[in-house]
């Protein structure tokens, strides 16, 4: 009852946080999805703007459900904040499963609160897949750990069930299946008396023999082509090209040195001590210490290199990306917990390991990274606490301090109070770690908020005013007029906005460019007489048309919304420009909208 009450404390909380961010922020992602799961509850399958869909289906799934009971988007969009709560908090059901496993329970329903209370819980606000994959993500632990322990056949094919429920979430959750069997692998290295030892015991094992060879003719033909293997979401389709093994493992040293900023150092600084103790255990004849030491190791690993590879492409963009990361953090606080509640051991040789990683690691990591402003939008949620204190150092004292001095003060603070606190002091150390974590979590939704009200001030009256008008006048397509002026990105933002909020515009095109989102949209130009046309130079034809303010069209004006502002027009039939007769004097009128 107690773990009962403090996740409906938790989920209450989350959700009331989330309602509190007015707009979606990350648009391109938001809108996405949004999309999609009206593709699906409307009956055409997942769908983008007519096209393939090319990720997981499960998150979509979920707001489908919502959207097959609420009339409209904008209806919906609080529900599915309301949903994103409510899968974030029950992800700490199977973080609290896996803590019991090691510790007390009085000491697992602290690491499973703790588990929500992490600067990630923002992703609630937002409508993308980071709160199903956490939930998703946890119970694949849940399900390795159990195997690991014991591997019997339902509890194998438990694992594949969860692995591959976490994989139609998250594509890159794939990676927990080679995880769980490296885990299993290193078991029998450790612990030589857990090895199969005849014929009767590799059979029992079929479960996981199976999906391995499975897996391995399915991967037979991406490592020799680059694409992605069958049955792989389209989308991650670039991911299968070369990767530079020394860049991503020099991004790997940095994205775990931004996970030990993020865990308030400590976790990290103790790894190594409670690693060799469950080895020890696990030697001795404990198989759950000896399941959740290997499952750590393997699954952080896995992981770190799959946020690592896609950091060094160049869809990374330079930055840190915790939020294909931050599932593993309840491992880390179940370490934690684990060695505050054996009394802070320090043996001699572990102690000095764990220090010198703590000491290093952010030592030998940019600190723009762990302090890039722009790092949040990338998904870098450690950046939005380090961002937050480099700034107010730089306004408060610009020539006296600097944030990287403050981080190396932190950092080695803390790991000076991992090897000196008193043992009767265990729980003010532990307790110093949660403060971080709040901190960090407090200010990451004071800037989601902040942001996402620039966002509210594009649509600061009716978000639903395109559905409101377009009944009866047929499918929306949203033009983007890429103008090469101030006021064009924020179009774009009007144009995305309108579209998330709004299930009559299915299609988008554009000219000269189109917007950041990267979602499909048909290529556009300008013919001498005004008409609009399609690459092949077939007309463009649509029932009703979504424009910035400045494209004027052969139609009839229906409505205009956004502050920017936007312009529905009926057009019926192929599109025209009404006075603009070329590329460029359409993007004069569009800036001279403004």
């Amino acid at each position: 009852m107690t773990l009962a009450g403090a996740l409906l404390a938790a989920f209450l909380l989350l959700a009331g946080l989330a309602l509190l961010v007015p707009m979606p922020r990350s648009l391109a992602d938001e809108v996405r999805y949004a999309i999609a799961a009206s593709s699906l509850a409307d009956g055409h399958g997942l769908q983008l703007r007519g096209e393939g869909y090319g990720f997981g289906p499960v998150y979509p799934a979920v707001l489908a459900a919502i959207l097959a009971v609420v009339p409209d988007r904008e209806t919906a969009y609080p529900l599915f904040k309301v949903a994103n709560a409510l899968l974030f908090t029950l992800a700490a059901v199977p973080v609290y499963v896996v803590a019991r496993r090691l510790l007390p329970s009085s000491w697992s329903i602290g690491v499973a609160v703790l588990a929500l209370a992490i600067p990630s819980s923002v992703s609630v606000s937002l409508v993308m897949t980071e709160s199903a994959a956490y939930a998703a993500a946890s119970l694949a632990l849940l399900a390795i750990v159990l195997a690991l322990e014991r591997p019997t056949a339902p509890r194998q094919l438990l694992v594949v069930g969860a692995v591959g429920l976490a994989f139609l979430t998250r594509a890159q959750f794939a990676v927990l299946f080679p995880a769980y069997v490296a885990a299993l692998g290193l078991i029998w290295a450790v612990v030589p008396e857990r090895r199969p030892r005849d014929a009767q015991a590799l059979r029992a094992l079929w479960p996981t023999g199976a999906v391995l060879l499975a897996g391995v003719a399915l991967l037979a033909v991406p490592l020799v082509s680059g694409s992605a293997p069958a049955g792989l979401p389209s989308a991650y389709d670039d991911l299968w090209s070369g990767y530079d093994v020394l860049d991503v493992a020099r991004l790997a040293v940095y994205h775990l040195a931004a996970l030990e900023v993020y865990l308030a150092v400590v976790p990290l600084a103790v790894a190594p001590i409670v690693l060799a103790r469950l080895v020890r255990a696990g030697r001795t004849g404990s198989p759950e210490a000896a399941a959740f030491a290997a499952a750590f190791v393997t699954v952080n690993a896995s992981l770190l290199i799959v946020a690592a590879a896609f950091a060094s492409t160049d869809a990374g963009l330079g930055h840190l990306h915790d939020r294909y990361l931050f599932y593993v953090v309840p491992l880390w606080l179940v370490v934690l917990a684990a060695w505050l509640s054996e009394g802070l051991p320090r043996p001699l040789l572990a102690a000095s390991l764990g220090a010198a990683l703590a000491l290093v690691l952010p030592a030998v990591t940019p600190f723009d990274l762990i302090a890039a402003e722009e790092g949040q939008e990338a998904g870098a949620a450690v950046t939005y606490l380090w961002s937050a204190i480099n700034s107010t150092v730089f306004e408060t004292f610009p020539d006296a301090i600097s944030g990287r001095r403050v981080l190396a003060l932190f950092v080695v603070a803390l790991v000076a109070a991992t090897v000196l606190t008193p043992r009767r002091l265990g729980l003010a150390l532990g307790a110093v770690v949660a403060a971080v974590l709040l901190a960090a979590s407090t200010v990451a939704w004071r800037d989601s908020v902040r942001t996402a009200d620039d966002f509210d001030a594009v649509l600061p009256h009716s978000r639903g005013w395109v559905d409101a008008t377009a009944a009866g006048h047929g499918p929306v397509t949203a033009l983007y007029v890429a103008a090469g002026c101030d006021r064009a990105p924020w179009t774009g933002n009007a144009l995305l906005l309108t579209e998330f909020f709004n299930r009559a515009v299915v299609r988008a095109a554009h000219v000269a460019g189109r917007d950041l989102s990267q979602l499909p949209s048909s290529e556009l130009r300008v013919t001498g007489d005004g008409s609009l046309v399609l690459e092949s130079g077939a007309p463009f034809r649509a029932h009703a048309v979504l424009a910035d303010a400045g494209v004027e069209l052969r139609g009839r004006r229906l409505a205009s919304g956004t502050t920017m502002p936007l312009v529905l027009w009926e057009v019926d039939g192929p599109v025209r420009l009404a006075r603009a007769r070329s590329t460029a004097a359409l993007q004069r009128a569009v800036c001279a909208a403004g």
